[in-house]
């Protein structure tokens, strides 16, 4: 007889053959988006991709087909991964940064 325990990830969560995780992006990537590599599970990387103009807000959840554990009844079959997402935000703005981003919040004030 064989007893198998699953230790737990310090980085993922598994929750049947779906995996969750927490992902931290920069406030720039939240507003305008963005690429970035994200080390999986195993070490195999991917691609996470914030469409331009999507936003993102903190606790956001980005799911991800096909990313997750394998289904052992279908092995081609995988389970999703879940993004929860944590968003940085910085101590200071370039003024460069800052009077674009007032540019962008003052159109959106005078169209109201």
């Amino acid at each position: 007889m064989f007893v198998v325990r699953q230790k737990p990830h310090e980085q993922f969560k598994r929750k049947g053959i779906d995996l969750i995780t927490e992902q931290e992006i920069s406030l720039e990537e939240a507003l305008i988006g963005g690429k970035r590599t994200i080390k999986h599970l195993g070490g195999k990387k991917f691609t996470l991709s914030v469409e331009r103009g999507r936003i993102i807000k903190p606790n956001d959840v980005l799911v991800i087909d096909g990313l997750g554990l394998p289904n052992i009844k279908s092995p081609k079959n995988f389970g999703k991964l879940y993004l929860v997402i944590s968003v940085k935000f910085p101590e200071h703005i370039e003024e460069q940064k800052l009077n674009g981003l007032l540019k962008v919040v003052c159109v959106e004030i005078d169209r109201v």
